[in-house]
């Protein structure tokens, strides 16, 4: 009998193992992964990337509604900066409704190029409307409604101005 470098001994019927592998009666010879192993590893990396994936799609629609939002703002912003500039007669302001139907857009004022607040805002993706409630709340007051919508229909953003005489 031999003595070894790790200070065994060795015969003819004992192979030695590289000192990085110790000796273990079931993974005596396996020094790789099973296929199990893999597929476990696959599946789990794959489940990874898809929570990833609906992570990345869902920031991407939240980004959208924000710019959306964002840009209707700012179409909101200068239409009701025209109409607090404008007179308290002017044909824009007349009365197109009551306090109880300011949200009703079949009778609202339309943002087109035929108006200054349709120039002024110029081509948007945007439909804007803006009701007009004379007397609304006392007398001499009139409540300017607008209201911001997608093309699709979708109310984004609306705002009241209170105008005086």
């Amino acid at each position: 009998m031999a003595l070894t470098a790790q200070g065994g001994t060795m015969n003819k019927h004992t192979r030695s193992l590289p000192p990085f592998c110790p000796r273990s009666p079931q993974l005596s010879h396996s020094y790789g992964f099973t296929l199990v192993e893999i597929l476990v590893a696959i599946t789990i990396l794959a489940i990874g990337i898809l929570a990833i994936s609906q992570t990345t799609v869902l920031g991407m629609k939240t980004t959208s509604v924000i710019k959306d939002n964002a840009e209707a703002r700012e179409v909101l912003a200068k239409g009701l900066e025209i109409l607090k500039l404008l007179p308290y007669n002017d044909p824009l302001l007349t009365n197109t409704c009551t306090a109880a139907t300011l949200d009703d857009t079949t009778t609202a004022f339309y943002a087109d190029s035929s108006n200054i607040i349709g120039k002024t805002i110029g081509r948007t993706v945007y439909d804007v409307y803006w009701n007009v409630a004379a007397n609304v709340p006392e007398a001499n007051f009139k409540t300017i409604r607008m209201a911001v919508f997608k093309k699709s229909g979708r109310r984004l953003i609306e705002a009241d101005y209170v105008k005086w005489r």
